[in-house]
C-alpha cells in the first residue's frame, strides 16, 4: 500500500493555536489539509462558517469521518477510551460509533476492527515510528523523563533538558532518523527524499528543541508528550478539539466540516476561501509541484486570504509574490509553536 493510501498521521503533530491565531478573522471558508483530522476539528473553534478538509488520501479522511461520528455519539471521557487515550471498553463504543457512518465508512472501519481494538490514536504510520523511538528513549533515559515532564516552571525544565537530555545519544539519534534512506526506506515516507544533510537534520532539531525546553512546559505539548514519553499525557497534552473546555464547542459545529478528497493544486474559483491551514505539504514536494499547489490556493483564495503554512525540513521559498508574508507573526508564531518542530509561515494572499 502506497504512502498515499496508507494511514500516516493518526494523533497531532501540530499546534491548532497557531493556526487559530494566524487565521483570527476568518469568518467565511477556511480550507485545511485534512490529515489526522485534528487540524479541521481544531479550526472548529475559528470564526469560519465552514472548514473545508481536503486530502488527496482516501485513509485520512475515513478517519476524520470516524472521529465526527465518535464525537457525535461520545461524551468527552468515552470518546478519550474510543481513541485509545484511555482504558475502556473499544469494541462497545465501537457499535454505537458505528451507527453515525455511511454504509461505506462502517464498512471500512469493519476491516480495520484491530485497529479500532486498539484504538486509532496511535494506530498512523507516524505514532508508531515515533512511539518506537520513544522506548528507547524511556529506556535510555529512565527517571528523567517523568523529571522533565514534572518540571515546576520553564527555566527548570530547561536545565534538565541541557544536562540530561542534549548529548551525543540525543544528537545521534537526530542524525540517524536525518538520513534520507530512513525514511524513503525503512519508514516509508516519501518526504525523506527532500531532506538536507544529517547535520543540518542534527542542527535543525536539536536547536528547536533546545528552543522550546526554555519556552513552555513539555507536558502541555502533546507532540512532546508522543515523542519523549509515547503517549498522550492528560489533561493538557492533547490538540485543542480533545480538551475537555472545547468539547461541547467542536461537538456543536461538527456540521461545518466538509470533507473533500482533491490535494491543494486541484483547487478552483469556486471554493472562495477566506483562510487556509496547509500544514506542511512542501515536505512533500518538488519546486514545480509546490507552485502548483500554491496556484490552487490562489485560484481558491479570496481578496486578502489568510494563510498559515508549516516548514518542515524543505524550506521552499514561496514562489509568487502575491504570498505576502508576515514576517513579525511567522516569528511570533515559531517562537510559541508546540509542536517544536516546524517554522511557521503566516501572511496573506493578495489576489
Amino acid at each position: 500500500m502506497s504512502f498515499f493510501e496508507n494511514l500516516n498521521f493518526a494523533s497531532s503533530n501540530e499546534d491548532g493555536r497557531s493556526e487559530l491565531a494566524g487565521l483570527a478573522g476568518t469568518s467565511g471558508r477556511l480550507v485545511c489539509i485534512t490529515g489526522s483530522g485534528t487540524r479541521p476539528l481544531d479550526m472548529l473553534l475559528s470564526d469560519a462558517k465552514t472548514v473545508v478538509a481536503i486530502d488527496m488520501n482516501p485513509a485520512q479522511n475515513a478517519l476524520l469521518r470516524l472521529k465526527i461520528a465518535a464525537i457525535g455519539q461520545l461524551d468527552h471521557g468515552e470518546l478519550l477510551a474510543f481513541l485509545g487515550i484511555t482504558s475502556g471498553d473499544r469494541m462497545a463504543l465501537w457499535q454505537r460509533v458505528r451507527t453515525a457512518l455511511s454504509v461505506e465508512d462502517a464498512q471500512y472501519w469493519d476491516a480495520r476492527l484491530k485497529m479500532i481494538k486498539r484504538g486509532v490514536w496511535y494506530a498512523g504510520l507516524w505514532e508508531r515510528v515515533l512511539r518506537f523511538g520513544a522506548k528507547g528513549t524511556r529506556l535510555i533515559r529512565g527517571r528523567q523523563i517523568e523529571a522533565l515532564f514534572d518540571a515546576p516552571d520553564v527555566e527548570t525544565q530547561g536545565r534538565i533538558w541541557a544536562q540530561k537530555f542534549d548529548d551525543w545519544i540525543w544528537r545521534s539519534s537526530i542524525r540517524m532518523l536525518g538520513r534520507p534512506w530512513v525514511w524513503t526506506r525503512v519508514i516509508g515516507e516519501p518526504g525523506g527524499a527532500f531532506l538536507p544533510s544529517p547535520d543540518q537534520v542534527e542542527q535543525r532539531l536539536a536547536g528547536a528543541f533546545n528552543r522550546a525546553s526554555n519556552t513552555f512546559l513539555f507536558r502541555e505539548s502533546d507532540f512532546a508528550s508522543l515523542i519523549l514519553r509515547g503517549t498522550s499525557a492528560l489533561p493538557s497534552a492533547l490538540p485543542l478539539h480533545l480538551l475537555a473546555e472545547n468539547y461541547d464547542t467542536v461537538r456543536a459545529r461538527l456540521d461545518r466540516l466538509d470533507i473533500r478528497l482533491a490535494g491543494l493544486h486541484e483547487l478552483d474559483e469556486t471554493v472562495e476561501a477566506d483562510g487556509f491551514s496547509l500544514s506542511d505539504f512542501g515536505s512533500y514536494t518538488t519546486p514545480d509541484t509546490y507552485a502548483d499547489a500554491w496556484r490552487g490556493v490562489m485560484k481558491a483564495a479570496r481578496p486578502n486570504a489568510r494563510f498559515v503554512e508549516r516548514v518542515f525540513m524543505n524550506p521552499l521559498p514561496l514562489p509568487f509574490d502575491a504570498l505576502q508574508l508576515d514576517e513579525d507573526m511567522s516569528s511570533r508564531l515559531t517562537a510559541a509553536d508546540r509542536a517544536i518542530i516546524y517554522d511557521i509561515r503566516a501572511g496573506r494572499i493578495a489576489t
